[in-house]
């Protein structure tokens, strides 16, 4: 196999990448990723293998819609068949079951692996750069959502 060149597809990868989070395509964003993939997304564990990976995203998805994405900055290193993919993004993120829109803006890093003619995520993560508390964290999100569920009347 030869070493894959920058436009060998890795940029409609991306694209299919980007494209999938604004649909809420948990199983296309899953597709996308090698058979043994390491996601490390901020504030939360490290993700291993296909089946968390999936059942990270469905979750993410049930909580949460990404209404903007924006990708800039974006630099690709090939080495052999790899790339190492560093970007950052403004994205904007709807609660799903109410509250107010969370923008973010912040940098990720993804290792690509090309084989068989194909580009695969083997391992990604990001992080947020705007201060802790300013409304960014999913995980906060979920607390504020939970609380006002249980703050309700039935």
């Amino acid at each position: 196999m030869s070493t894959p060149t920058k436009d060998d597809g890795l940029l409609a990868a991306h694209r299919r990448m980007m494209e999938a989070l604004k649909r809420s395509d948990a199983a296309e964003i899953v597709a996308l990723f090698a058979e043994d993939p390491v996601l490390m997304p901020p504030n939360d564990t490290a993700i291993y293998g296909k089946e968390e990976l999936a059942e990270w995203y469905r979750e993410y998805f049930d909580h949460f819609r990404i209404t903007g994405l924006a990708d800039m900055d974006r630099h690709v290193t090939l080495v052999e068949n790899y790339a190492i993919e560093r970007w950052g993004y403004q994205v904007g993120i709807q609660p799903v079951h109410g509250g107010e829109r969370i923008v973010d803006e912040g940098r990720f890093l993804m290792v690509w692996h090309h084989d068989d003619d194909v580009w695969k995520i083997s391992q990604a993560i990001w992080n947020s750069s705007r201060p802790i508390g300013s409304g960014t964290s999913r995980f906060m999100a979920l607390l504020k959502e939970r609380l006002n569920a249980r703050a309700r009347p039935e």
